[in-house]
């Protein structure tokens, strides 16, 4: 069984706050489902790739984020989900699934995401043609982002942190990347007092070149401490 495989069977049962977003939006607001298949199906996925396109044009022509993030939430996640789910039956790689993946980052709706963002993985689902970054950079590195805010914040970016560093195990990344999963992963292990766990984090984060050395000695002194009171 693939990584991916694994990590959609955790995660079958949250259906995260997109399908929440999706049964709140009512009749009429949501793209319908897809014919299975042939002429029918074409022609109204080149109407959705229609509408996709004139939502993203209102989306530009929108100044505040708080105000875009509030459009994505309350009306283009729901109303792009019934086809997401559709596109996803099918073993579809059509570029409104990167788009919606980045859309439930967006919004925070990191289970969503997450489970939108193994199933991208598995089918070679492209990003926006506006990203830059090929799809795992970007993944991580949202994740990452993500994760040290909620940290800073007092809350655990757990399971997803975890999930996400298991995922990028054989990926390419930029060592700053690397070196944020590990710095979050001791700072949390430090907060639990775990101080074994957190120089081990904290020290690969140093050699990615994160600059942590100030906590690094304190866990290694607390470290040092516990073991005196042994």
């Amino acid at each position: 069984m693939s990584l991916m495989v694994k990590f959609q069977k955790r995660h079958t049962d949250g259906a995260g706050k997109a399908a929440d977003a999706e049964k709140r939006s009512g009749p009429g607001r949501a793209v319908r489902s897809l014919p299975a298949s042939g002429i029918a199906r074409n022609q109204a996925m080149a109407k959705i790739d229609a509408e996709l396109a004139a939502d993203l044009a209102g989306l530009k022509a929108i100044k505040s984020i708080k105000q875009k993030e509030a459009e994505k939430q309350s009306h283009l996640v729901p109303k792009y989900m019934p086809v997401v789910q559709t596109l996803k039956t099918s073993g579809s790689s059509h570029p409104l699934l990167g788009q919606i993946l980045v859309w439930l980052f967006d919004i925070k709706d990191i289970p969503g995401a997450m489970d939108l963002a193994s199933y991208c993985l598995d089918h070679d689902v492209p990003m926006p043609e506006r990203f830059k970054r090929d799809l795992p950079t970007f993944l991580s590195g949202t994740v990452l982002e993500w994760a040290e805010a909620e940290q800073e914040a007092g809350r655990t970016p757990e399971p997803y942190l975890t999930d996400m560093m298991d995922m990028s195990q054989d990926w390419d990344l930029p060592d700053p990347i690397r070196a944020g999963f590990y710095r979050v992963k001791g700072l949390m292990a430090m907060e639990k007092e775990d101080y074994s766990a957190a120089v081990a984090a904290l020290e690969t984060a140093m050699e990615y070149g994160a600059k942590v050395k100030t906590a690094l000695f304190q866990a290694e002194k607390k470290l040092e401490s516990q073991a005196d009171k042994a």
